[in-house]
């Protein structure tokens, strides 16, 4: 049987985000109930969207691939793994060894 997280433990851990009070997205690698959001691509959290490069009047612009700073990357659940963009990944099992 899996036991669901209380309220107050899913609002605590999502408030280990830097960007919390002004994030609206929906995908949020430290949400303890991630498997039951749903969401297109634009609702994913900077930290799970891989780099995405574009050439706009001869520069280039990078959008999207944020490393996740390591303070909340040790409270994501290791379920919420693959969620996460490769270099954040990286990072969580550097922190979490």
């Amino acid at each position: 049987m899996i036991t669901k997280p209380d309220n107050k433990a899913l609002v605590e851990n999502l408030e280990k985000c830097p960007h919390f009070n002004s994030c609206s997205q929906n995908l949020c690698p430290l949400d303890l109930e991630l498997e039951s959001r749903c969401g297109g691509k634009q609702d994913k959290c900077r930290y799970m969207r891989e780099p995405k490069k574009a050439n706009i009047a001869g520069r280039e612009f990078v959008s999207g691939g944020a490393i996740m700073p390591d303070a909340p990357l040790k409270f994501v659940p290791q379920r919420n793994l693959e969620r996460l963009n490769e270099t954040s990944k990286g990072r969580w099992h550097e922190v979490n060894q």
